[in-house]
């Protein structure tokens, strides 16, 4: 019986570990990327390839939505003239 209850404690952690790593990954606090305007030349590459939808254009200029932004990257890596970081 003891086996059993000391199985069920390590499941139990372990499962609080990985929900915890995966709240943590998927929409840290704060965590946010930011668009140089001066940079930005309203090519919306950025808006394509935005998964969670946290970047629009708002009078000829990228912005981004730090409470959708889960920081992945992509804009980051689409922007031909490197205006998000």
């Amino acid at each position: 019986m003891r086996e059993k209850r000391k199985n069920y404690g390590i499941i139990i952690t372990l499962l609080l570990a990985v929900m915890t790593f995966v709240y943590c990954c998927m929409s840290p606090a704060g965590a946010y990327l930011s668009v140089d305007s001066a940079k930005c030349k309203n090519c919306a590459v950025c808006v394509s390839v935005c998964q969670s939808d946290a970047v629009r254009i708002v009078n000829g200029k990228a912005v981004i939505d730090p409470t959708k932004c889960v920081e992945c990257g992509r804009c980051v890596e689409v922007c031909p003239e490197n205006a998000i970081y």
